[in-house]
C-alpha cells in the first residue's frame, strides 16, 4: 500500500525549544545555554539598553543543552559534520513508544548494568521488527513514562535516564536498515558508563578503544538525542525531516519535522 504526505496538515518538530532565558535541559552536568548582548566598543547589541539592533551572542553544548543530531566524530578523531552525512533529510520513519524496565535477565550492557539502571531491550525492538520493513530509514523511540517535565529535566545526581542494552543496539544494527536513530533520552548509552560509548561504538560499528575512521564503519548514520515527541503524536510512519544547520562540528542542534503520512 503506498502512502503520502497529508499536506493539509502542518509539520510537528519534536525539538526541545532551546530557551536561554528559561527553563531548558541539561545533561551530564553541563553549564546551561546562555545569551549576552554583543558588545563591540560603543555599540551595545541590545534595543532595551539603547543599542539600535538586537545581536546576541549566544553559549551553549550542542550535546548537553538540548535536541540535537551526532555523526560518528562524536567517538573518532576525524571530523565529519552531520550536515555533511544527511544529504537527503526526507526519509521514511517510524515512531514507537517503548517502556524502558529495571529487571533485565536476558540482555547486557558494558560496563555491567546496576540496579536502577532502566533499559530498552532487544525484546521491545523485535516486537516492532515487522514495522521496520526495507522503506524506513529512521526509527523514532518515545519513552515512557512522556512527562512535559522531559523539556526541562536536569540529567544527572537526582535523574538518571535510561539507555539501550548493548543487544539492543547490536539488533538494530544487524537487522534493520535504520540509518538514522532519534530518542527522547540525552544519550543511548548510560550517564556515566566509564567513557565505553558502547552502544555509540556498536551503532557506528566503531571497535572498542578505536578513535580512527575507516571503511568498514558505519559512517552514513546518525543518532538524534533529547527530543520530545508530544502524546497527541501518535505512533505510526511519518516522514521525516532532519534538519540540520552546517556547522562543521560533530554534533549540532536539530529539527526534527514531521509529516503525517496517508494511505
Amino acid at each position: 500500500m503506498s502512502r503520502r504526505v497529508k499536506l493539509n496538515q502542518a509539520p510537528r518538530s519534536i525539538a526541545i525549544p532551546m530557551l536561554f532565558d528559561g527553563p531548558q535541559p541539561s545533561h551530564f552536568g553541563a553549564a546551561s545555554a546562555s545569551a549576552k548582548p554583543m558588545q563591540a566598543g560603543s555599540f551595545i547589541g541590545d534595543t532595551t539598553q539603547g543599542g539600535s539592533c538586537n545581536a546576541p551572542e549566544v553559549s551553549f553544548n550542542p550535546h548537553c543543552n538540548g535536541t540535537h543530531t551526532e555523526s560518528i566524530s562524536h567517538v573518532v578523531d576525524q571530523l565529519l559534520a552531520p550536515h555533511e552525512v544527511v544529504i537527503q533529510p526526507l526519509m521514511k520513519a517510524l515512531l514507537v513508544t517503548l517502556e524502558p524496565v529495571t529487571h533485565v535477565s536476558m540482555d547486557s550492557y558494558q560496563p555491567a548494568i546496576e540496579p536502577g539502571d532502566k533499559l530498552l531491550c532487544k525484546y521491545q525492538l523485535t516486537a516492532v521488527k515487522n514495522r521496520l520493513h526495507r522503506g524506513v530509514k529512521a526509527l523514532i523511540i518515545r519513552t515512557l513514562p512522556n512527562a512535559a517535565a522531559k523539556l526541562t529535566h536536569q540529567y544527572g545526581q537526582d535523574i538518571h535516564p535510561p539507555f539501550f542494552s548493548n543487544e539492543a543496539m547490536r539488533w538494530l544494527v544487524e537487522e534493520t536498515q535504520v540509518e538514522h536513530l532519534l530518542v527522547d533520552m540525552p544519550s543511548v548509552d548510560r550517564l556515566h558508563d566509564d567513557g565505553m560509548l558502547s552502544n555509540h561504538r556498536l551503532f557506528w560499528n566503531i571497535q572498542p578503544g578505536d578513535h580512527q575512521l575507516n571503511d568498514l564503519q558505519f559512517q552514513h548514520k546518525t543518532i538524534t538525542e533529547m527530543i520530545y515527541v508530544p502524546n497527541e503524536i501518535k505512533d505510526g510512519e511519518y516522514l521525516l525531516n532532519l534538519q540540520l544547520p552546517r556547522m562543521n562540528l560533530n554534533a549540532v542542534p536539530s529539527n526534527p519535522m514531521l509529516y503525517e503520512l496517508t494511505p
